[in-house]
């Protein structure tokens, strides 16, 4: 995090995302890990981090503790989202809401990972002033498409999308009263849902960003997305080039795991 300038401790107020036990990448979607990547789930083993709605904030992120300044493997191209949740429950039952999205955006044609890729990982964000104030859960995720051209299955658990949640602790200053409709994690996604199932190495001018409804103020209005690199304002860039690899062919051989797969973003 980076907070009135200043940056935090890597990994500080984020749940467990050290630990050994850590289930990365998620695979199956019924899984309880797609909550925040890990079984170490006590409220007290993690500090909370004062952020104050409206206030934009940063948050960082990278591959593994040893790459420190690699956002992720090129080829996992995905969306990225964010979800609150009320501390207390611990992110058990229907209590996720979304809070942000951005997926594939057909006018550049990258996805959101690869905007972070070229921002080193970086991105600003602001948490709505209509929130109501309290202690949350924020899990941020970002889905890797490479192997998602195939559903995974029991049988077939090298297929599928890779999800790579993490969950932060957060106090939220807010004069907000809103209280969102919430939805339970696992329970968001199928593992046949479009932008689950889908084949980034066929040709496509559109991404269906998976999940529930995107939280709004109220019905009919949008809310108003950042989630850009820093000094972007929220806008996808359209400079730089595509990622070197895999080099996609007219029957391209799906990409490698990467050297440290276990390693966390």
């Amino acid at each position: 995090f980076n907070v009135d300038g200043k940056d935090t401790d890597r990994g500080q107020y984020i749940r467990a995302y050290r630990e050994s036990t850590v289930n990365s990448p998620v695979k199956d979607v019924n899984n309880k890990d797609l909550r925040c990547r890990t079984d170490k789930m006590n409220a007290k083993d993690t500090q909370n981090l004062t952020l104050t709605a409206g206030v934009k904030f940063g948050l960082e992120f990278h591959e593994g503790d040893e790459d420190t300044t690699r956002f992720i493997e090129p080829a996992h191209r995905g969306p990225g989202l964010i979800y609150l949740a009320p501390l207390e429950s611990n992110g058990e039952g229907d209590v996720w809401f979304k809070i942000f999205e951005k997926g594939y955006d057909p006018k550049t044609k990258k996805f959101y990972t690869e905007v972070l890729m070229k921002s080193g990982g970086k991105m600003e964000f602001t948490i709505p002033e209509d929130i109501k104030g309290g202690d949350y859960l924020m899990r941020t995720e970002f889905i890797a498409l490479h192997t998602a051209d195939k559903e995974y299955t029991a049988k077939s658990k090298d297929d599928g999308a890779e999800f790579f949640p993490n969950c932060a602790q957060i106090k939220l200053i807010s004069k907000g009263t809103l209280e969102p409709k919430g939805y339970p994690i696992p329970g968001i996604y199928k593992s046949n849902d479009p932008g689950i199932l889908f084949n980034l190495w066929d040709k496509y001018d559109s991404y269906v960003i998976p999940g529930p409804p995107m939280y709004n103020a109220d019905a009919g209005t949008p809310v108003n997305q950042e989630g850009g690199p820093p000094g972007d304002e929220g806008e996808p860039s359209d400079e730089g080039g595509e990622p070197t690899k895999p080099t996609k062919s007219s029957k391209p051989a799906k990409p490698t795991t990467p050297t440290n797969p276990d390693k966390p973003i």
